[in-house]
């Protein structure tokens, strides 16, 4: 029958090679010496092996004994390190963490956590996949990702996912200061948007009622997207040098609408659209049932507290 390792007998082997005396390594072990010497004689008698010569005068390592003592040393270091490993990962001060977000949640709550988790957790591993939710979602069920965060759309309707509701993103929509809409004599009116081509990052299916309602379209009147596209950059500047209008989240083109490049047209619609309408939703999505690794709970924390902290001011 093969030994079993146990390695807080080997610690004891490895105290009682350091000191050479039962009576101070039984000390530093917090052990009786009549409990050290049995376990130095447990590991002698499943080992099979003579470890140590020792008389009234001295304790001494054997050959057999001396070639254990470096081997459990090597293991005793490898299972610390293990130790030291695991208290990291359980304080989310080590490891990895692979999430995703849409190009709308990079500009919310998310960022400000980012940073606040690089610098609590220097040493952590991040890889963030920025995308569409549809790809951020194979991702997720695939397992390549703990979580996402983005618009969910019907996500919430379906028992495999569990979604955290994050603080709604303004929205609006902007075109460029030389637009037809800007030119006429009258103010431009909601009805009079469908009939310019639209861009944006994408229109989920789920949004599409809310927006035929609010530019008074048909309901089965299909939307006029001509352009889609993960570069907000480019989108700007098709939006700058074309007739289209920009569907996109307000905070995005804050500055842009304040230093003589698209004009936020959502504020100049009469009759106004309703700030209740011009939003978009975001969540924390992630698959039911399943618990988060520690570096993943706390960046999730840390987005919900920095979601409070927007709400309040």
């Amino acid at each position: 029958m093969k030994a079993l390792i146990d390695l807080k007998r080997l610690h004891h082997l490895e105290l009682l090679a350091e000191e050479l005396n039962f009576s101070r390594a039984a000390e530093r072990a917090h052990l009786s010496q009549t409990a050290f010497s049995r376990s130095i004689q447990s590991l002698e008698a499943e080992f099979e092996l003579r470890l140590f010569d020792r008389d009234t005068r001295s304790v001494r390592p054997t050959p057999a004994g001396r070639y254990l003592i470096g081997k459990a040393r090597v293991l005793l270091g490898r299972a610390r390190d293990l130790a030291d490993e695991v208290y990291y990962l359980s304080h989310a001060e080590r490891g990895e963490l692979s999430f995703g977000a849409s190009l709308l949640a990079m500009g919310g709550p998310l960022r400000q956590a980012l940073i606040e988790l690089k610098q609590q957790c220097p040493r952590l591993k991040l890889h963030i996949e920025a995308s569409q939710t549809p790809n951020l979602l194979l991702h997720l069920e695939q397992e390549n990702i703990e979580f996402f965060v983005a618009y969910p759309g019907e996500l919430e309707l379906d028992d495999r996912f569990s979604l955290s509701w994050l603080p709604a993103e303004p929205t609006s929509i902007f075109c460029r200061p030389e637009h037809p809409l800007l030119l006429q004599s009258t103010p431009p009116s909601p009805a009079q948007v469908p009939g310019y081509p639209w861009s944006a990052v994408m229109l989920d299916k789920s949004l599409a009622p809310r927006l035929r309602a609010m530019f008074g379209m048909k309901p089965n009147q299909a939307l006029p997207v001509e352009l889609s596209c993960d570069n907000l950059s480019l989108l700007r500047d098709l939006t700058l040098c074309s007739d289209n209008i920009l569907f996109t989240w307000s905070s995005w083109l804050d500055r842009d609408d304040h230093s003589g490049g698209l004009v936020n047209l959502g504020s100049l619609l009469r009759p106004e659209l309703l700030q209740s309408q011009m939003y978009v939703e975001c969540a924390i999505v992630q698959l039911e049932g399943r618990t988060l690794s520690p570096p993943a709970q706390r960046l999730v924390d840390l987005i919900q507290a920095r979601s409070v902290t927007v709400r309040d001011t």
